[in-house]
């Protein structure tokens, strides 16, 4: 079954073609946001959820009684209020290379929705990077994380 998705920018109006799968229509595996739409409640995911009204404009949660408005994840307010948290946690540097400039928070487990503090680390634009590119390599799991636990036990015993 296809559905088609509309969006405006700015200056312009699309549509997009989205094929959902039968999980779309199972209630049974619960919400797609993990429980929290105040941090995950954003289109792209909503409109894959089973609980989506996916003829009301705009799209609504079945689940929570929410309108979703939001085109990404990271544009929700209660994404940005968890995004200061890690920052702060992490004095506002990159936990790899203390670097200070164009800051990200990377989700250690690869789940965007999984926003535990636990999961979430700071790292610079140039880390992340290359981070993403050591997990598409064979074993480049394994050595970010022994990477990621190194670098947080260091910030312990410290």
């Amino acid at each position: 079954m296809e559905y088609l998705f509309h969006s405006r920018g700015r200056h312009e109006s699309s549509v997009s073609e989205i094929q959902l799968d039968l999980g779309a229509f199972d209630p049974a595996g619960g919400a797609l946001c993990d429980g929290n739409p105040g941090l995950n409640g954003f289109l792209p995911l909503c409109y894959r959820c089973p609980f989506a009204d996916r003829t009301a404009r705009p799209l609504r949660c079945r689940e929570y009684d929410l309108p979703i408005r939001a085109r990404g994840k990271y544009a929700l307010k209660g994404w940005k209020k968890v995004r200061t948290l890690v920052l702060e946690r992490d004095g506002n540097r990159c936990v790899i290379c203390s670097g200070e400039e164009n800051l990200h928070i990377h989700h250690i487990d690869g789940d965007n929705t999984h926003d535990s503090a636990e999961n979430l680390a700071t790292l610079c634009e140039f880390c992340h990077a290359r981070v993403h590119t050591e997990l598409r390599r064979e074993g480049g799991h394994e050595r970010v994380a022994r990477v990621l636990d190194l670098v947080r036990a260091e910030k312990r015993d410290a």
